[in-house]
């Protein structure tokens, strides 16, 4: 794919070689006032040179430009605290970015354009291919991965999933099942689940990062709804948690009677099954579906998280990769306790008289509260409030 882009890049400058004297690349956000008014600032600046101009605009969305945009940067020299910062203007030998931002300084540049200096810089550009590679990774996974991976083990281990995992292993000692076929039951269940949760996952990333690169409307509504959406999460679970511990309530934030005998309904028509490999496997994709009105409350937030940590991409996958990983460690690890304990009643007195269910809304309101910061954070930027 690197190769491809470099190659787009020279093809580019070939043809705007061809067919025009002034090229500017330009490296922005559709949402962003800021390079709104630095794309108004070209094309008025366009009628003031002889010459004709070609704009080449690359859009941050996608994380093939994040790339590139950090290779311009440095072959450019621009100081790098200003390396996340956008827009960034291109032209010739000179490079504009928030702090030098200058009307007269870009029309100087752009009377004084040079193809020889363009051609010399994308040399240097495609010589940088490793080194910022391996830096895009590096800042990617210094707090995403974290993020990732907590939010999927605490999804893991949710009530809306967690209780369905203790009727799964119990229905299956009901029955009669052994302990071999209840750790393949386990095993078989959890690949079903990380499976679909995957293909889900899979679905919403390129349907959001579709929508967020074409339509600037959806943008402008999407973030600021998944602040209010995950704010409002937060102060239920953290409510659920005062309603369980204190009251000895109900949690709000659950699945719903009809959806519980659902989930229950599915479990106990495949746990007599004959080939219990392929019935656990099919058991964990339908159920899955069931859950997801529950456990998509973390999926979908982390979703969106990826997507401005790491855009559309192979890291983007192997983000949803570790946090479904994550998601299944509690399947396999309840599914392993059965098999060495031969029960999960240990488990439910737990639950019960630890009050651990409440505990886990706590843990969740926090992270509902890490992600309302986040989007709220996305949200003052799509509305230029911070940058």
């Amino acid at each position: 794919m690197k190769k491809y882009l470099l190659i787009s890049i020279l093809f580019l400058f070939a043809v705007s070689t061809f067919f025009a004297s002034v090229v500017i690349d330009f490296f922005g956000v559709a949402t962003c006032q800021e390079c709104f008014e630095a794309e108004m600032l070209l094309e008025s600046l366009k009628y003031e040179i002889d010459d004709d101009v070609v704009l080449n605009k690359f859009m941050l969305t996608e994380a093939k430009n994040q790339e590139l945009k950090l290779k311009y940067a440095r072959v450019y020299d621009i100081p790098e605290n200003q390396y996340d910062l956008y827009p960034m203007i291109f032209i010739g030998k000179d490079a504009f970015y928030p702090a030098n931002m200058n009307p007269d300084e870009i029309l100087t540049s752009m009377q004084n354009y040079s193809q020889e200096e363009r051609e010399a810089k994308l040399k240097e550009i495609e010589g940088l291919e490793e080194d910022v590679s391996q830096r895009l990774k590096d800042r990617y996974e210094q707090f995403s991965v974290m993020v990732v991976l907590g939010a999927g083990l605490i999804d893991g281990i949710n009530p809306c999933a967690f209780v369905v995992l203790i009727f799964l292993v119990s229905y299956l000692y009901y029955v009669g099942r052994g302990r071999n076929e209840i750790l393949i039951a386990g095993l078989f269940f959890a690949i079903g689940i990380f499976g679909a949760y995957l293909a889900m996952g899979t679905g919403l990333l390129g349907a959001v990062g579709y929508l967020e690169s074409i339509s600037k409307i959806f943008q402008l509504v999407f973030y600021p709804a998944m602040a209010v959406f995950t704010g409002i999460l937060a102060v239920l679970s953290i409510l659920d948690f005062y309603r369980m511990h204190y009251k000895g309530k109900k949690a709000v934030l659950e699945l719903s009677a009809g959806l519980k005998k659902k989930t229950h309904d599915i479990i106990r028509k495949n746990a007599r099954a004959k080939t219990i490999w392929i019935a656990s496997l099919v058991t964990g994709v339908l159920v899955s579906f069931v859950e997801f009105m529950c456990t998509g409350q973390v999926y979908l937030p982390t979703i969106v998280y990826v997507i401005n940590s790491a855009g559309v991409s192979a890291d983007a996958l192997g983000f949803l990769v570790i946090y479904n990983l994550g998601f299944t460690v509690p399947v396999i690890a309840i599914t392993l306790i059965a098999y060495f304990s031969s029960s999960t009643k240990k488990i439910q007195e737990y639950m019960t008289s630890t009050n651990a269910a409440a505990k886990i809304k706590l843990i969740m309101g926090a992270l509902f509260t890490v992600f309302f910061i986040i989007m709220l954070n996305i949200t003052f930027r799509t509305f230029n409030v911070i940058k």
